[in-house]
């Protein structure tokens, strides 16, 4: 989303609270899905979503049960100020479990995993069941904080200024998550505590037709990460929260 069509979007329904509703809207970097033109697969060490991860080794796997749902070469966030925080260089790699669908409580939390690797040499790693494989690429644009913007406009131009941003898939890494339900950040912050009180959105990704997943009923799977944690570059204190309609 560009900053300049909100503005007029502000400007053309005469929004009183302009500069609060400005203030209700992050920077992130969006991913987007590269439609496959060819049989070959993404090249090794590249940032894709689905097929088989790029690891050291097959013992870096966390379990045939964990389906791969993305990985993220860091190097290509280079420049994306919404991003400064995570590492300049390095791979992260997600995984989730698809038969379980956790929604992301405290007892579940063998049931997701994040890594990151700043090896170099990798290997296509064939463990378990795979969803299709796109290449990803990104762009820097803004997300809304819902709640906020609920509380700015009336229930009309709250729901003109939904039309208008409709962007389809939803896939993320920053700023603030697109909740289904209720604010990302203060469940998970409910959910594991005061170490959460300031959490990075490590990764959000939407149910896709594309690659033929789905999270609950139609909902969206958000990775996030404590800032401390972030900074000190442990990946595996990665905590989840899944939402659906």
């Amino acid at each position: 989303m560009e900053l300049q069509s909100i503005k007029q979007f502000i400007d053309q329904h005469g929004l009183e609270q302009g500069d609060d509703i400005l203030a209700a809207f992050t920077k992130r970097v969006y991913l987007k899905l590269e439609p496959r033109t060819t049989r070959e697969e993404v090249a090794i060490g590249h940032s894709k979503f689905g097929g088989y991860p790029d690891l050291p080794s097959v013992s870096d796997h966390p379990g045939e049960n964990l389906t791969f749902l993305a990985q993220f070469r860091l190097s290509d966030f280079a420049g994306f100020e919404s991003v400064e925080a995570l590492p300049k260089e390095g791979m992260l790699s997600f995984f989730y479990d698809l038969d379980e669908q956790p929604w992301g409580d405290a007892d579940e939390r063998h049931l997701w995993r994040v890594l990151y690797t700043e090896a170099t040499t990798l290997e296509r790693v064939r463990v378990g069941e795979a969803l299709k494989e796109r290449a990803a690429t990104f762009e820097e644009g803004y997300a809304q904080n819902d709640d906020a913007l609920f509380d700015l406009m009336s229930e009309e131009e709250y729901t003109a200024f939904e039309e208008l941003f409709d962007e389809g898939e939803l896939h993320a890494v920053g700023g603030h998550p697109d909740e289904v339900q209720n604010d990302v950040f203060e469940e998970i912050e409910e959910t594991y505590g005061e170490r959460f009180r300031d959490p990075f959105l490590l990764f959000q990704m939407d149910s896709s037709e594309e690659l033929d997943i789905m999270f609950g009923d139609a909902g969206i799977l958000y990775f996030l990460i404590p800032t401390d944690a972030l900074k000190d570059k442990r990946f595996e204190e990665a905590e989840i929260i899944m939402q659906c309609y």
